[in-house]
């Protein structure tokens, strides 16, 4: 797990955005996120340009120039979906827009350091005309078949994931989000059916559909059916506890909403300990007190901020600061 030291390093939204066309590489990606703070609460969707100081999002949400996002990316290998705790809308066409980050933690912060840095490693075009489309040329007019036939959807999916696993997100996993924009109960039944009579490779494919449902708990029958089968596979395990961790914060308002969620997400998990798999009751218990501990240093780490902003209130309001200098908005 990533440490939460508390630290949110914040950055003037002018000085971010012409940083971001003068002098931060980007990188082209297709990162599936939830995006929370916008006119309609929260959504999904799609990162298509990242750098070290702000993003291009497409999604279906109403997004304004001026609104702050809170987003959560995942992006493939990593265990922990990366936080942007606050991210600018600088502008908006149509159902994409330019963020800059302007509050994220220090650790989350190196995260996507090393995140722009592997990917410009590997030559990814950092030009503005390097991003393809979100849906391949040979994909168009598949989704509405797909949409009816949740096995075929599957069928489907796990042939062009086995054709190429890291670019399946960006593409088959996309035009599968859009056919099912939500984990329906036959979608779920289908996936469960497929891991329970599959090997790793039909685990792993799931876990990368399931990116597509952060948040929500319709996943947990497929999420309870790879403990059973791959609960000694660290690196399968890894994935399904990044899924967890990815909690819906929708319902959930003050400092406290990420805390907060992931008590909600706990509560979700007590009905695992019933199931009749030891396997799924020993990771629910285990991950239950894993939470526990996420939530204690998240509160920690609010109430930090909280103190260090009325104490700058306070001096501000008193005229000096005794030699306490807080960081500059």
């Amino acid at each position: 797990m990533c440490p939460i030291d508390g630290t949110v390093e914040r950055r003037s939204v002018m000085n971010l955005k012409g940083e971001e066309q003068r002098t931060e590489p980007r990188v082209a990606v297709q990162f599936q996120a939830m995006v929370s703070g916008s006119v309609e609460s929260e959504g999904t969707g799609i990162i298509l340009d990242l750098s070290r100081s702000g993003c291009r999002l497409e999604s279906p949400l109403l997004m304004l120039p001026g609104l702050s996002l809170e987003l959560r990316i995942a992006i493939p290998g990593l265990e922990w979906a990366l936080m942007i705790d606050g991210a600018d809308v600088q502008w908006a066409d149509e159902d994409r827009a330019g963020l800059a980050f302007v509050r994220i933690r220090e650790t989350e912060r190196q995260r996507l350091n090393e995140i722009v840095a592997a990917r410009l490693a590997k030559g990814a075009d950092t030009g503005d005309d390097a991003q393809g489309e979100l849906i391949p040329f040979e994909f168009q007019g598949l989704e509405a078949v797909l949409a009816k036939d949740p096995e075929l959807a599957i069928k489907k999916g796990l042939a062009w994931f086995a054709q190429d696993r890291v670019e399946f997100l960006f593409r088959g996993g996309s035009l599968l989000s859009r056919a099912f924009p939500t984990c329906t109960p036959k979608f779920a039944a289908a996936l469960g059916q497929l891991v329970k009579a599959g090997s790793d490779r039909e685990a792993d494919f799931s876990l990368a559909l399931l990116q597509n449902y952060l948040g929500s708990t319709s996943t947990d029958d497929v999420l309870q059916e790879i403990v059973s089968r791959f609960s000694h596979d660290d690196r399968i395990m890894g994935g399904v506890r990044a899924i967890i961790n990815s909690p819906s914060m929708a319902s959930v308002s003050d400092e406290f909403r990420l805390a907060e969620a992931w008590r909600i997400k706990k509560e979700s998990l007590t009905r695992w300990l019933t199931d009749e798999r030891q396997a799924v009751r020993t990771f629910a218990e285990e991950h239950m007190a894993e939470l526990d501990r996420m939530i204690v240093l998240e509160r920690r780490r609010v109430e930090v901020e909280r103190e260090l902003r009325e104490r700058s209130r306070h001096e501000d309001e008193s005229g000096h600061d005794d030699g306490y200098r807080a960081k500059p908005f």
